[in-house]
């Protein structure tokens, strides 16, 4: 049973026995509200314990300093109380918004981006995604890893799965030196340019889709506006924009429109991943054998927007 406010300081016994179970379990809450009260807790034990017993307790319940540390970051942002109702029960979506501006946060609970079911991947797509239209770049940051010893493939593989890992919860990505390259501003606007393209494409697809939706139904999707349809993810997508006969029938398993398949093409550009492009265009050709009659759309748009 959670207590309902940690303003009162509690014994250290007490304090241990609260944390230990969720850090341990990694059941940081049900929702938005017990996730903070255990940032709570975990800076309480932090403001009453020296470095040494913080490391040895960390070790203890098995919990990645940097994650303690995010914990942390979380109870010190006063932002996330101001929007309880709307936040998702989930640290890492958290810590998204934690690390946008002010004005951002306001912009997407406005727009139905930040919700109790919001994903850290759809917050800071939105996110990237927002700063690209407001035309705010962020420069290249290089860096270099020197080691001291040799180190074989395997653990220097190892490493770079961690490292690209971390880097992918900032919403950035791992290049090595080899592959490096610095994009060219035209490249930019092309891609810019195409994104939009299939953005309204989307959503003029999209749109009849929405337009059949109840309240209830925009209300637990967290699509309040039509554009909110662009931050979802491609399942949920392709569950909303589902023929009307399969709604009808009550279809378990329900048929794709036009509207999905051009939704491919657009997550395809917003990624910087090798590996998810090539799983999208994979996707796709799977659909065309589950769905023939989308062979010709599907072709197309494989030529024309996802031959990168």
């Amino acid at each position: 049973m959670r207590m309902a406010s940690y303003a009162c300081a509690m014994d250290d016994q007490t304090l241990r026995y609260k944390l230990e179970i969720p850090l341990i379990e990694k059941d940081y809450g049900r929702n938005a509200a017990e996730v903070l009260e255990t940032c709570a807790l975990v800076a309480e034990y932090a403001r009453e314990h020296t470095p040494d017993q913080i490391k040895a307790f960390q070790e203890k319940v098995a919990i990645n300093p940097q994650v303690w540390l995010r914990l942390l970051a979380l109870h010190r942002d006063e932002r996330l109380k101001k929007h309880l109702e709307h936040l998702p029960p989930s640290y890492t979506a958290l810590y998204a918004i934690h690390r946008m501006k002010d004005e951002e946060i306001e912009a997407a609970v406005q727009q139905g981006v930040i919700t109790p079911r919001a994903s850290s991947h759809t917050i800071l797509s939105w996110a990237k995604q927002n700063r690209q239209r407001a035309g705010e770049t962020i420069p290249p940051w290089r860096c270099l890893i020197v080691f001291d010893q040799e180190v074989d493939q395997k653990d220097l593989s190892a490493m770079r799965f961690r490292i690209n890992q971390i880097t992918r919860e900032y919403g950035a990505r791992l290049v090595s030196e080899i592959d490096y390259i610095q994009e060219e501003p035209a490249a930019d606007n092309l891609k810019k340019q195409i994104i939009e393209e299939l953005e309204k494409k989307v959503l003029e697809l999209a749109r009849p889709f929405y337009e059949r939706m109840t309240e209830r139904e925009r209300s637990n999707s967290g699509v309040q506006e039509l554009e909110n349809l662009l931050h979802l993810d491609v399942m949920t997508f392709g569950w909303i924009t589902r023929p009307d006969e399969d709604i009808h029938a009550k279809a378990m398993r329900h048929r794709y429109t036009p509207a999905y398949v051009y939704k491919f093409a657009l997550e395809f550009h917003k990624t910087d991943s090798r590996s998810q492009r090539f799983n999208y265009k994979r996707r796709l050709r799977d659909l065309v054998l589950k769905q023939p009659d989308l062979k010709e759309l599907i072709d197309e748009v494989l030529e024309t927007y996802m031959e990168r």
